[in-house]
């Protein structure tokens, strides 16, 4: 039994299918099958329910898929503590990004790569932090860009990024000639109480970030009346600029074409803030290329 059979093994467990696993890894679909049922031969049982469609694992084969991830991250593991005695600074980095931290990632990678450019980086997307944290459990990477709160216990993480949540109205909303900026603040006060009645434009409930504004509103002691849900705060940022609705917003994360369409205010209140972090498995073993990473990282927080 090979590595790579483990490896083309659990790339047709994922997809869930031949052709599509084959197209992935790159190689011809009756090579790939005949890899699946000479390692299925050797083993001794069936490892795929090949009637099915999509197909399916059987009951061996989600055994088998189980020990086959814990060999290959084992062995990676091994290779990369041997690098490391070594003293060698080459190697892969694999890298979890979210939208969340798709412009404080770039800036760590100029650094890194000018560093050590021997080392291979491959980055992993992931549209969600709920999404990011399940790839990290799964050792799919080293290391990931999350929000807080992280829900698993089992996770280290260094905070590298605060973000203060503003409130964003139509422009010519009523509001916003009533409230007036007092000195030395850098947007005018409001009270999300004056905004009980407003209909809010909310990220899904699926996405963690939901969190913070659900905590907020009950903290304001009322339910908010919801316009509706967005995946990301660029698209909601539009639709009030439009002239509908509130919503929560960062105002580094608002397009220039949109800007003078909007008006921002801040809120007393310390939940409204977005935490980003570098996160990884307490007990995974990481190289000592990703404890570089970590540490150019902590450069650029602010």
């Amino acid at each position: 039994m090979s590595l790579r059979q483990l490896e083309y093994m659990l790339k047709v467990a994922e997809e869930q299918s031949f052709t599509k696993a084959s197209l992935k890894l790159k190689i011809a679909q009756p090579s790939l099958s005949q890899y699946i049922l000479n390692l299925e031969q050797n083993l001794g049982v069936i490892l795929f329910n090949r009637t099915t469609n999509p197909i399916t694992l059987t009951h061996a084969g989600e055994v088998f898929s189980v020990k086959a991830q814990e060999i290959l991250r084992l062995n990676r593991e091994l290779t990369m503590q041997m690098q490391d005695i070594a003293g060698l600074k080459k190697g892969k980095l694999k890298l979890g990004i979210s939208q969340t931290g798709a412009d404080f990632i770039p800036k760590v990678l100029s650094s890194f790569n000018q560093k050590f450019p021997d080392v291979e980086i491959e980055l992993i997307e992931a549209y969600s932090s709920r999404e990011m944290e399940k790839i990290l459990q799964d050792n799919v990477i080293d290391i990931g860009t999350l929000i807080l709160p992280i829900e698993a216990d089992n996770m280290s993480y260094d905070v590298i990024q605060e973000e203060r949540f503003l409130i964003a109205l139509p422009i010519n909303h009523p509001l916003v000639g009533q409230i007036r900026k007092r000195p030395n603040e850098a947007y005018p006060e409001i009270s999300l109480h004056l905004l009980k009645n407003e209909q809010f434009v909310l990220p899904k409930a699926s996405l963690r970030i939901r969190l913070i504004f659900d905590k907020v509103f009950h903290e304001a002691g009322f339910v908010p009346n919801i316009l509706c849900q967005t995946q990301t705060m660029d698209v909601a940022n539009t639709i009030v600029a439009s002239g509908m609705g509130v919503c929560f917003s960062l105002p580094q994360n608002i397009r220039v074409g949109i800007k003078d369409k909007l008006a921002l205010f801040s809120i007393s209140n310390s939940l409204v803030v977005r935490t980003l972090v570098l996160a990884h498995k307490k007990e995974k073993y990481l190289p000592e290329i990703a404890l570089e990473f970590l540490a150019i990282a902590k450069k650029y927080t602010k």
